[in-house]
């Protein structure tokens, strides 16, 4: 799948805007694109992760996967209801508990408090559970694992791969400007926006974060987003 992206703005001529494309050599900052080829259409994979830094496109070319865009694992709660009531109303405990745990929230008293009173690391990874259990055929989520510790986020990561290839041929693909969650996460691709490279993990491979190096380079295009 080919997605291109492009952003325009207006073109200032301030002062302050003439010196800064003067200082940096940023002639063209009121426009922006990037174009991705994406194993989307092939077969056989259930995790994709697309990984770079902030700013370098992952939600734009996130939200042109599918139809139904990015999904906002913060809407839809019942805020008078537990989370443990909240999630899979349908489905039996152990499910639901076994989800919550998956995602490393395992502080048992949370789970009797509404979303909408946890924390911004909790809300998530209840946001993770409740996508486990409802297993949708195809979602994209936004942002994994940036609003929980580093520690959490490697062990999250890995216990939420196994959690959904249980689900059994079911496709997310994930954004994160982290590259260390790609060894513990272990997708069937990743594409790289700071290179334009996708890697696939071979059947009995495992993917490093070495394969990736610097998540961030310092080079001439890099300093053209340097925040002063």
């Amino acid at each position: 799948m080919k997605i291109e992206v492009k952003h325009t703005c207006e073109n200032f001529n301030s002062f302050r805007s003439e010196k800064v494309k003067s200082l940096f050599n940023a002639e063209s900052g009121h426009t922006w694109q990037h174009t991705a080829e994406l194993p989307i259409e092939e077969e056989g994979w259930q995790i994709g992760l697309i990984v770079g830094a902030s700013g370098s496109g992952k939600t734009s070319i996130g939200s042109q996967i599918w139809e139904n865009g990015i999904v906002n694992l913060a809407d839809g709660w019942n805020p008078d209801l537990p989370i443990i009531e909240d999630i899979a109303p349908g489905s039996d405990m152990n499910t639901v508990t076994s989800a919550l745990s998956a995602v490393g929230l395992g502080d048992v008293p949370a789970w009797l408090r509404p979303f909408k009173v946890l924390s911004n690391g909790e809300q998530f990874r209840a946001g993770l559970a409740r996508l486990i259990c409802e297993a949708p055929d195809k979602v994209v989520i936004d942002e994994f694992t940036s609003v929980v510790d580093r520690q959490i986020a490697k062990i999250g990561a890995s216990a939420f791969s196994k959690a959904w290839r249980k689900t059994k041929g079911k496709q997310i693909v994930l954004l994160s400007c982290h590259y260390d969650i790609v060894e513990w996460l272990q997708p069937d691709w990743v594409y790289d926006t700071r290179t334009g490279e996708v890697k696939k993990k071979l059947q009995n491979d495992r993917l490093l974060n070495l394969t990736f190096g610097r998540s961030t380079e310092v080079t001439g295009s890099f300093l053209n987003r340097i925040i002063i």
